[in-house]
């Protein structure tokens, strides 16, 4: 039985290494095109959002799309809580955005380079002076009519609790037509058994947690389900940096904090 199960992650981690060489075939072509950067940004969004569906089928994660409506004919500022690097490729293959992230991401190998090509916006939280240049390049996106995705937790959370929201890169929204999109993503079910907050450390990525092995212990499951809800959009006219994020963190928080409830409840029976 053991031998079978390992044949298995070795048969998996060998498509997902297919599934990443392809992937950085198409995106690297895509990426040197002669055209400006949000049209290559928004060829790049469909090119990862293919290769994530097949990701995803390979880890037989079910996705389940609740809530409100979401329309392809806005532009969105998506925010969204974060406790595994799963909850990009679920974003990326649900909605054509880009990413923000970390510098600190950019120089990390494979993921790094995975990000590059990918067309994902760079920022250092922590420096000011360079998010005053940085915010300028996010608003630009979104002026040109490209769904850009951040996580304002800034890092993985462990599951049970939301970090606090980040206020800093809230202000790109301002004066580009673009409406925010929260979203709430909840694991429900693991092995096609009840999701537990035990199982957080099974498919996070938080604590000093080490890339590889958490990504070896997402191919050694068997299925994942798990529901992203459209949480209420709003128009953030008239609402400061801090606002937009006061109101991000509550509508946020209100749904995930009622799944954990949902989760400990179901768990303690």
């Amino acid at each position: 039985m053991r031998i079978i199960k390992l044949w298995r992650l070795l048969y998996k981690i060998l498509l997902a290494l297919v599934i990443v060489v392809f992937y950085f075939l198409t995106a690297t072509f895509a990426f040197i095109l002669p055209v400006n950067k949000y049209k290559k940004r928004k060829i790049l969004t469909k090119i990862y959002g293919f290769w994530g569906a097949a990701f995803l089928k390979l880890l037989r994660v079910k996705v389940n799309l609740t809530g409100n409506s979401y329309s392809k004919e806005k532009t969105w500022y998506i925010m969204s809580n974060h406790v595994s690097f799963l909850d990009i490729i679920i974003i990326m293959t649900n909605f054509r955005t880009a990413f923000i992230t970390s510098m600190e991401m950019k120089k990390r190998f494979l993921l790094g380079q995975i990000c590059t090509v990918a067309g994902c916006l760079f920022v250092d939280r922590r420096k000011i002076t360079t998010l005053k240049n940085e915010i300028p390049e996010i608003s630009g996106a979104l002026k040109n009519n490209l769904n850009v995705c951040f996580f304002p937790e800034a890092t993985c959370a462990n599951g049970v609790e939301l970090l606090p929201f980040k206020a800093a890169l809230m202000s790109a929204v301002a004066g580009t037509g673009a409406e925010i999109l929260p979203l709430s993503i909840m694991y429900k079910k693991i092995n096609k058994r009840p999701f537990t907050t035990d199982d957080f450390r099974e498919i996070g990525y938080f604590g000093g947690m080490k890339f590889a092995p958490q990504f070896i212990k997402l191919l050694a499951l068997k299925s994942l389900e798990v529901d992203v809800e459209i949480l209420e959009p709003f128009d953030p006219v008239n609402l400061e940096y801090k606002g937009i994020r006061d109101k991000v963190y509550d509508i946020i928080s209100t749904r995930y904090y009622r799944y954990i409830d949902e989760i400990r409840s179901a768990g303690s029976k």
